[in-house]
């Protein structure tokens, strides 16, 4: 899934702390910014993405729209999606595993991957 190398800032202003429970709430977060269709908020926290130029970041919000658009057609949108366990890396490294349910009351299992890195995780 090409959102697994997607980031964005934590919710805020607030530290995440590199903890289990900040990895879940963030990409929990990240998730939540899919259902509510905020492509821009979500490529804005892109790992990475800071040193971007603006075609590169453009390119991103329109492949991040067609990502929304695809499953809104494909499943009536994401309805929620929530972490369920993770595990941490070498401090700086996550993979937390979430249960998306989709608009048509499918489900599937994914595995997003995060980095803490600027005092917050974003999705790598």
């Amino acid at each position: 899934m090409i959102f697994a190398a997607i980031a964005i800032v934590g919710c805020g202003n607030k530290r995440q702390e590199l903890t289990h429970e900040g990895a879940r709430t963030a990409a929990e977060h990240f998730y939540s910014l899919l259902i509510n269709n905020d492509s821009e908020a979500y490529v804005d926290g892109l790992a990475g993405m800071v040193s971007c130029d603006s075609l590169t970041r453009a390119e991103m919000i329109d492949v991040v729209s067609q990502f929304v658009k695809r499953e809104l057609d494909a499943h009536n949108s994401i309805a929620s999606a929530t972490a369920v366990r993770d595990t941490i890396y070498a401090d700086s490294l996550a993979q937390v595993f979430m249960d998306v349910v989709y608009g048509d009351s499918t489900m599937e299992h994914i595995m997003l991957p995060l980095v803490y890195t600027g005092g917050e995780w974003k999705m790598r």
